[in-house]
């Protein structure tokens, strides 16, 4: 499990991030679990999110403003109110219309992150990028794990004498 300082996150308060890779304007503050990304994002009004993938699933909720959800290649409207899908690998794109900021939270498996891959790029980088993703969080938690043992060893050791 994450270790989180706290369990509340104002997001009032928190940084704003970017979160559209080099395809978007998207930015608003998030925090990353262990298993899941959540996030206030805001894609500003008269800008977009140009069509690109992840290989995580993800779902939105919209808090404000209208935009023009393309997912793979099926064209709809959202807004306030409305939760969209993207399905892992499916190519999307989200357009602002109107003078609102398009204001949504997302909710997307912590499987790849939060940036994804804009469209065109090539399958095979994006699927050695994805091993070496996995490969590193998988060594990250693995040596974590490690420490720990060794930590409750040393522990239980000094405890029982």
């Amino acid at each position: 499990m994450a270790k989180f300082t706290k369990f509340v996150h104002n997001t009032r308060t928190m940084k704003a991030r970017h979160a559209g890779g080099d395809y978007s304007t998207a930015h608003g503050p998030f925090i990353e679990g262990e298993r899941l990304i959540f996030g206030k994002i805001t894609i500003p009004a008269g800008t977009k999110a140009e069509p690109h993938s992840h290989p995580n699933e993800q779902f939105s909720y919209v808090v404000q403003g209208r935009v023009r959800m393309v997912i793979s290649g099926k064209s709809k409207i959202a807004g306030p109110g409305d939760i969209t899908h993207t399905p892992a690998g499916a190519v999307h794109s989200a357009t602002v219309i109107g003078d609102e900021d398009h204001v949504f939270i997302t909710c997307k498996d912590a499987s790849w992150g939060i940036h994804g891959i804009k469209a065109g790029g090539s399958k095979a980088k994006t699927k050695s990028a994805a091993k070496k993703t996995v490969k590193k969080k998988t060594k990250k938690k693995t040596a974590r794990k490690t420490v720990n043992k060794k930590a409750n060893k040393t522990t239980k050791k000094k405890t029982s004498r």
